[in-house]
């Protein structure tokens, strides 16, 4: 577990299956992630979180009130390479921990983690470009804008650039 002021990032418990379900669902929510919903019932929701505990290249963590332990969301890092040392971030936090702070202060923590934990000199990410809430958060972290793959993913009936990101851990 990493605590930190106003969330932890723990493992994952069957109590965060619902939200995680009601996420994975979410059409909105999927296409602001780049991603389609999958259906999912709470049984693949917990096979996708297991897969992550299986994987040597991948990370996932519950993001969680400090004060009552109940889910926010959660951060994935995945398609890590430990002798280039850089790893792919995925984010998704749930509409009410939104506008907090909490982002900041998660992208603050796993930075430190991958750093100080894996030795990792860089975390990268993948964002939709017309996502400016995603965008400003990730740049006030301190990630630099580094391409962009205009008209890269058809999600929701429309073609959608993908903005490439990037923050070196130092």
């Amino acid at each position: 577990m990493i605590a930190g002021k106003n969330v932890l990032l723990r493992a994952w418990k069957e109590a965060d299956l619902p939200l995680l379900r009601s996420m994975r669902n979410d059409v909105v929510l999927q296409a602001q992630l780049l991603a389609r919903p999958r259906g999912s019932d709470e049984n693949q929701v917990r096979d996708w979180l297991k897969g992550f505990a299986g994987a040597n290249d991948s990370f996932m963590f519950i993001l969680a009130d400090p004060a009552d332990d109940t889910a926010l969301g959660f951060l994935q890092f995945k398609n890590t390479d430990f002798i280039s040392r850089n790893t792919e971030l995925g984010i998704c936090l749930a509409s009410t921990a939104q506008g907090r702070g909490i982002g900041q202060e998660v992208l603050a923590l796993a930075g430190a983690y991958m750093r100080d934990t894996w030795g990792l000199g860089k975390i990268w990410l993948k964002v939709r470009g017309d996502n400016a809430a995603a965008v400003r958060c990730y740049e006030k972290a301190g990630f630099k804008h580094c391409g962009k793959l205009s008209n890269h993913v058809f999600i929701s009936g429309a073609w959608h650039d993908v903005v490439l990101m990037e923050l070196f851990l130092s």
